[in-house]
């Protein structure tokens, strides 16, 4: 994903003079990610007036734009609409013949006369192939989903899960941004839950044409992370508060005998109180639950929880309706950062994976902070202010003013970023959230930091500026659309009534997003890559997905495809790639069968992921001759490509971990005019390597 033009500087191309619309480009293939309004607003279209339903306009304004998103309007269908002080977002999510595309939302940013300030989102591929017909088969799709949790979670049995099918959906990988992978995918939907542990409560996506789980991670978000304490409590099969479990303490009510109660009663209070005076939000209406016990829509959570092999249970989590502590962790910023995932949940709906879930969980911390300093708890000191947990049984885990204290990453840069490649916090959730938790602390109270001076603007202005964030993004959300949206949910409330925020606080805001370099790659877990385009957008000349053997490419030897290996099956485009699947003694092919005319200014450019032992070799070769004699594309000018000579491949290779799929790109301009065939070739002295190739392309930039 390439760095966008103006991230160096505080000239954005969204404070021009001119009224225009502007598209920003993200990702190798130049999807795009906002259309924003330049130096004003882009008129309604005729026939839609000022006083037209949001909704209405939004929908005008799609029939123009979305075909930059790759999407028709039509497929557009309103979600909902949350009016912003002299203004609105109104969000829509796509799907694609009737089916749902998981987390393909976009925002439409409208003033009060309806004009286009900007949109935001990000819809998703278009399935190449209809979903698969025939009769669903739940029971294999449900023993399939509840076998890989019992993997994860390393039970000795799947029995005691429960599988829930919750239907149909498109899964695009890249909306919510699962590394190294490419390519709508047919999928069911599963909920996987376990009654015997509270904190188990799965999303499973089982692919509807090969009945393989695509994607499986716990939606449970956790305040706090486990440890284990002396604690009494109580296990219990339902802890729904007013329907398992009797009501200790309603609105009204005395005190309470026991210090858990009585807190969470008064941490919710404080929270809703902080919602209502600085975004205007009452916080019951918009997350409570209503049980039918006669109670109504009301904040319920329940206290002192224990579960059956879980006890003491040290964590606090929201369940999606309802909030769960255990004993001594019901402190003033876990209860107003559980009531934040709420608030997400209902607003963004930002997936708990990846950058979208630090975002969550850094959204959450900002909130628990914002009530925890002005509730006037006997911990707000000047040492505590900006530490989250202080208040509870097991002490502080994450400070927002300095996150490297306690591991997490300040910057997108740091080597503190978690890539979590066996996925045990979701993408690292609750590591990476530390960039957000820094950006927070440098927009509150600023402060010098990575060559930036930033005046802090305060609680109230900053919670302001949070609010619209969370009502712009997208549920795929990462960090570079936070880079381009937080400055843009400052704009939106300038001259706004109750917000007092100007221009120059907006810049501080620019410089918050560029100081926490949210705007480039994780230096850490991020593989190498590289747009097809410095400038103009590809043209395709020539395009190879490695689907099956039959493509037109020569399979020898060890050369297979990733479905044949018996491991995973591995795509950044389609369900398939090809590997090179060495044993010792390898010296092997995967060549074209045809050769392709090369263009003037073409380029070719393939994705590729290796573990590759010391010793072992791999590298693209070309042939002018129809294949009597081949050349490495080393010695072309390239991005990413071989730079490790290596003996057993005799030249240049790539080499060690690329940590994920990445990307390599080739001029191709001295071969113009000739007829060219590529081969990628690996030799191995030892048994230890793998290097899979997808996606391979030759093209011209427009």
């Amino acid at each position: 994903m390439a760095t966008p033009a103006n991230a160096g500087s505080l000239t954005s191309p969204a404070f021009g003079k001119k009224p225009d619309a502007v598209v920003q480009q993200r990702g190798n293939d130049g999807t795009v990610r906002v259309i924003e309004a330049k130096g004003g607003t882009i008129a309604r279209p005729k026939g839609v007036s000022a006083k037209a339903k949001p909704e209405q306009a939004a929908k005008a304004h799609l029939d123009r734009f979305a075909s930059a998103f790759g999407v028709s309007s039509k497929e557009l269908k309103h979600k909902s609409t949350v009016e912003l002080d002299n203004g609105t977002a109104v969000r829509f999510e796509r799907t694609h013949q009737g089916i749902e595309v998981i987390a393909g939302e976009v925002v439409v940013s409208l003033d009060k006369s309806n004009n286009l300030e900007f949109i935001v989102g990000e819809v998703g591929a278009t399935p190449s192939k209809p979903f698969p017909k025939g009769v669903l088969n739940e029971s294999k799709a449900q023993a399939v989903a509840k076998q890989v949790v019992a993997k994860r979670e390393k039970l000795s049995s799947a029995s005691g899960l429960k599988a829930k099918l919750e239907g149909k959906a498109w899964y695009d990988p890249q909306v919510l941004g699962v590394p190294g992978q490419e390519g709508v995918r047919p999928v069911y939907k599963l909920k996987v839950t376990d009654p015997s542990n509270i904190e188990l409560q799965y999303q499973v996506l089982v692919n509807a044409s090969t009945l393989k789980v695509e994607l499986a991670y716990n939606t449970v978000q956790h305040a706090i992370n486990r440890v284990v304490c002396d604690a009494e409590g109580q296990v219990v099969s339902d802890y729904t508060c007013g329907v398992g479990l009797p009501v200790t303490r309603a609105e009204g009510d005395g005190p309470s005998s026991v210090e858990d109660v009585n807190n969470v009663y008064d941490f919710f209070y404080d929270t809703s109180v902080r919602f209502a005076s600085y975004v205007n939000v009452d916080v019951t209406q918009l997350i409570g639950a209503d049980y039918g016990d006669g109670r109504g829509q009301a904040l319920r959570g329940t206290v002192r929880i224990c579960a059956e092999n879980q006890c003491p249970f040290q964590n606090a989590f929201w369940d999606g309706q309802q909030m769960v502590f255990g004993e001594g962790l019901a402190a003033d910023d876990v209860t107003a950062h559980e009531l934040g995932h709420g608030v997400t949940q209902a607003t963004a709906n930002l997936a708990y994976l990846f950058q979208s879930g630090a975002i969550n969980e850094g959204l959450s911390d900002f909130w628990g902070e914002i009530v925890d300093q002005n509730n006037g708890s006997d911990d707000d000191t000047d040492e505590n202010r900006w530490k989250i947990g202080e208040g509870t049984s097991i002490g502080v885990i994450r400070d927002m003013a300095d996150p490297t204290s306690l591991g997490q990453p300040d910057r997108m840069t740091s080597d503190l970023w978690d890539d979590d490649p066996a996925l045990w916090d979701n993408g690292g959730v609750h590591t990476n959230s530390g960039v957000f938790n820094k950006a927070a602390y440098l927009m509150v109270d600023g402060g010098s930091f990575n060559g930036y001076d930033i005046r802090g603007l305060g609680p109230a202005k900053s919670a302001k500026i949070v609010w619209t964030l969370q009502n712009l993004l997208a549920p795929g959300a990462d960090y570079k659309d936070v880079f381009y949206t937080l400055p843009l949910a400052c704009r939106k409330n300038i001259g706004r009534a109750g917000t007092f925020l100007t221009e120059d606080d907006c810049a501080q805001v620019d410089k918050v997003v560029r100081a926490t370099e949210m705007y480039k790659d994780p230096a850490k877990g991020a593989p190498k890559n590289v747009d097809y385009c410095d400038n103009g957008t590809p043209t395709s000349v020539y395009r190879q997905d490695f689907e099956s053997r039959n493509d037109g490419w020569e399979f020898e030897g060890n050369w297979l495809l990733s479905s044949e290996t018996g491991f995973e099956r591995l795509a950044t485009t389609g369900e398939d790639s090809a590997v090179a699947w060495t044993v010792a003694g390898d010296n092997i092919s995967l060549t074209q069968q045809e050769a392709v005319t090369i263009p003037e200014g073409a380029f070719a450019r393939f994705d590729n992921m290796y573990l590759l032992n010391s010793g072992d070799g791999a590298a693209l070769e070309y042939s002018t001759d129809g294949g009597a004699t081949w050349k490495p594309a080393a010695e072309l000018p390239n991005v990413n490509g071989e730079d490790t000579p290596v003996d057993s491949i005799g030249g240049k290779s790539f080499s060690g971990n690329s940590n994920g799929f990445g990307g390599t790109r080739y001029d191709l301009s001295s071969l113009a005019g000739q007829d060219v065939k590529f081969r990628f070739r690996a030799a191995s002295v030892t048994s230890d390597s793998a290097w899979w190739v997808d996606n391979f392309k030759i093209y011209t930039c427009g």
